[in-house]
């Protein structure tokens, strides 16, 4: 069977043409990735999704499915949550929308939830009863899948990236001051001046190093708030910032456990997560209005 994944970020739109065979084996045929452009709003970024899909033979194909940035009712495909990073994109059926104009089923989750997906199913966490990850990329997702099952109940999209770390702190594009996004997140990260981040990890620049302590300290502490209210048996995290782990992640780990004892481990499957969970939520997960 012929699918198309779509993983809508912050930065880009990542999509790929992706076979599933009758042993369940998933395999990327093709991979493309397009700029989201976010900052002009909800019609541009539907029309860039539109675009990413329409790169791939997509009539040979029965479904589509779509991981997106923001909240989205897992069981409609609506947008009911997005920061100001989209423009107008609260509110946005985007379930519908996709299905009238290309006259397929088309399943819309959120992005976190679905990276938590394909790496609790195919990836790291496949062994795992429960599993906790988290996604650093423009922002941080934090998504929890519970059990084994895929449905609303089962697979929760927590919003720890949102829980207040710093009282009155930055900024956040949700309103609140002080997000764990905005210390722990490759924007954060850039905020030293630096967009290359490999320089980044390589420099001796004392604001870069306290924005990296920090970004230690926060996510080890929302990773904590993480155990604390949901009691995973594994921590995943992943995004875009994990491709660089080799400059990080073992002081990051330093950190961890010190304060936490649940196992934790760096995301398997890279930058294809996002298209690989949507699908596999497509084809094995209950909705009821998608």
């Amino acid at each position: 069977m012929l699918t198309i994944g779509v993983d809508v970020g912050g930065t880009s739109i990542k999509s790929a043409l992706i076979e599933v065979d009758e042993c369940g084996r998933y395999e990327i045929l093709q991979f493309n990735s397009i700029p989201t452009e976010a900052s002009i709003g909800r019609d541009r970024v539907i029309a860039n999704i539109i675009k990413s899909i329409e790169s791939f033979d997509w009539k040979s194909c029965e479904h589509i499915a779509v991981a997106t940035a923001g909240t989205v009712d897992w069981d409609s495909g609506e947008i009911t949550f997005a920061t100001k990073t989209i423009p107008n994109y609260t509110g946005a059926k985007v379930s519908a929308e996709l299905s009238r104009h290309f006259s397929r089923r088309v399943v819309v989750i959120n992005d976190a939830v679905s990276a938590l997906i394909a790496e609790g199913f195919l990836g790291a966490g496949k062994r795992a009863d429960s599993v906790m990850m988290f996604t650093i990329g423009t922002g941080l997702g934090a998504s929890f899948l519970k059990d084994r099952t895929l449905d609303s109940n089962s697979v929760i999209d927590t919003k720890l990236g949102h829980m207040t770390l710093v009282e009155d702190g930055l900024q956040c594009g949700c309103g609140k001051r002080g997000c764990v996004e905005q210390y722990v997140s490759a924007t954060a990260l850039k905020r030293c001046g630096n967009d290359n981040l490999y320089q980044f990890f390589n420099t001796n620049d004392a604001v870069c190093k306290k924005l990296l302590q920090d970004f230690y300290k926060g996510l080890a502490k929302v990773a904590s708030k993480a155990i604390e209210l949901y009691s995973p048996s594994l921590i995943i995290i992943g995004g875009g910032v994990v491709e660089m782990s080799e400059y990080w992640w073992q002081n990051f780990l330093k950190e961890y456990k010190s304060v936490n004892s649940t196992p934790i481990a760096v995301a398997s499957l890279g930058n294809k997560a996002g298209v690989l969970g949507s699908v596999y939520a497509m084809i094995n997960g209950a909705f009821k209005a998608q």
